[in-house]
């Protein structure tokens, strides 16, 4: 039994040490360009031009958290495409590191399943995918991971403890929700392990109907943080944006469309495919799949209900917010995806018998890993592709934009360029400032 354990942990370390070999392989990419990373960019542009973080002089509907990275990057000399990666690709291994902690303390599990979970998340598309973008989703996903585990070392901690992690976890929670809005989320775990998570709880509850001043300063105090927090998120620019949607949908159709965008979310992440790439038919199938892992999900944390944590505080926090999100992107569950293989893992053993569950596991495991890895070899494709990277990066919408950076483009295709990404590739983009 030990030599059969030995030879498991031979082999994981042996998958962490290549995956992480094919990650690092990513970091000369070409700057591969989307939506968000162009709003990013331009925000961190235009701070290092002097203007503030702003896109074209107006301020964007997203956090500057993320293009204060870049303009660091940038003031210290590394303001390129191959460092934006890099800092991806060091936030990952944040994360993942963070993830394994949080793992054995929150859920109990032991070394092995937490690092298989920890390697699931690294061979997971979004991951491979997204740790190439200059995007937020990776270094947030390392930030709120390990200002997680800061704040269930202090709920299980003595009183010096946990004072002394809250006094860390309080600027990186902010630095979390300057990353990326939901980091809000992060809120109410904080509070949780402030008071000492459920013990700590239940001991408060019971002082406080002796202390009747201190209670109703106590109900005061949440109330004006309620109220705070409710004219943020009815001034924010998300509802602003999205209200219009809501609008129209109406509460059916929101709520069917967000099932519908929701399960299909879990499905990609389930089959570790994206819809796109998959036949038409299998659409229906893919999120019926999704609303299988969600259930699964839900059974998970409510099996964790009786030690309910900051983890699982922070998880229904996340989830509420993302589930009312009107669009569907698997990159949204991105940074909680170690917790969600937790919960779902959970869920499997009270529903399937442990003689019956773990050999369809450990098929499921070599499926999924069969498939991360062929994302990553799609990856380091593109990263190597050369002359050829404009025809086979994205779906093509770039691609004018692409071949008149690297090449100088054709007259033709001048009415395709997306002026804001050329100018961005002339910026940060290594290659070109080699040239």
């Amino acid at each position: 039994m030990n030599i059969t354990h030995h030879r498991l942990s031979v082999i994981t370390w042996l998958a962490f040490a290549l995956v992480s070999a094919a990650y690092l392989a990513q970091i000369p990419t070409a700057l591969r360009l989307v939506s968000d990373g162009i709003d990013y960019l331009l925000q961190a542009s235009s701070a290092l031009d002097g203007g503030g973080f702003r896109v074209h002089g107006e301020r964007s509907m997203r956090p500057p958290g993320y293009p204060a990275l870049i303009f660091l990057l940038a003031k210290a000399g590394m303001g390129w495409s191959w460092a934006i990666v890099a800092l991806n690709c060091l936030l990952l291994g944040i994360g993942c590191w963070a993830s394994y902690f949080v793992l054995r303390g929150s859920f109990g599990f032991q070394a092995g399943a937490a690092q298989l979970t920890c390697l699931l998340t690294l061979l997971s598309f979004v991951m491979v995918k997204h740790v190439t973008y200059p995007l937020s989703d990776i270094c947030f996903f390392g930030a709120s991971t390990t200002c997680l585990l800061l704040l269930l070392q202090a709920q299980d901690g003595t009183q010096s403890r946990r004072f002394w992690r809250l006094l860390f976890a309080v600027p990186l929670m902010v630095f979390c929700i300057e990353l990326r809005t939901i980091g809000v989320a992060l809120i109410p775990a904080f509070v949780w392990a402030m008071v000492g998570g459920a013990i700590g709880a239940r001991k408060l509850a019971q002082r406080l109907p002796q202390h009747r001043f201190a209670s109703l300063l106590l109900f005061l105090l949440m109330l004006v943080v309620t109220a705070g927090i409710g004219r943020s998120f009815f001034h924010s620019r998300y509802l602003q944006f999205n209200l219009p949607i809501f609008i129209k949908r109406g509460v059916l159709g929101t709520l069917a469309s967000n099932l519908r965008d929701h399960t299909t979310e879990w499905g990609e992440l389930t089959i570790n495919a994206p819809v796109s790439k998959l036949p038409g038919v299998l659409e229906l199938p893919v999120r019926i799949v999704g609303f299988l892992a969600m259930l699964l999900c839900a059974t998970g944390i409510w099996q964790q209900r009786k030690k309910f944590d900051v983890v699982a505080w922070y998880m229904v926090g996340y989830a509420c917010v993302v589930l009312a999100y009107p669009w569907s992107d698997a990159r949204l569950w991105l940074p909680v995806l170690p917790l969600l293989i937790g919960y779902v893992s959970i869920g499997l053993r009270r529903m399937i018998p442990p003689d019956r569950l773990q050999p369809a596991i450990l098929a499921y495991c070599a499926l999924f890993c069969l498939l991360g890895v062929a994302a990553l070899a799609y990856s380091t494709r593109l990263t190597f592709a050369g002359a050829r990277f404009p025809d086979l990066y994205g779906d093509g919408r770039l691609a004018a934009t692409y071949r008149m950076a690297f090449r100088g483009g054709t007259p033709g295709e001048v009415n395709g360029i997306n002026q804001d990404a050329l100018y961005l590739l002339r910026r940060y983009e290594w290659r070109l400032a080699v040239k």
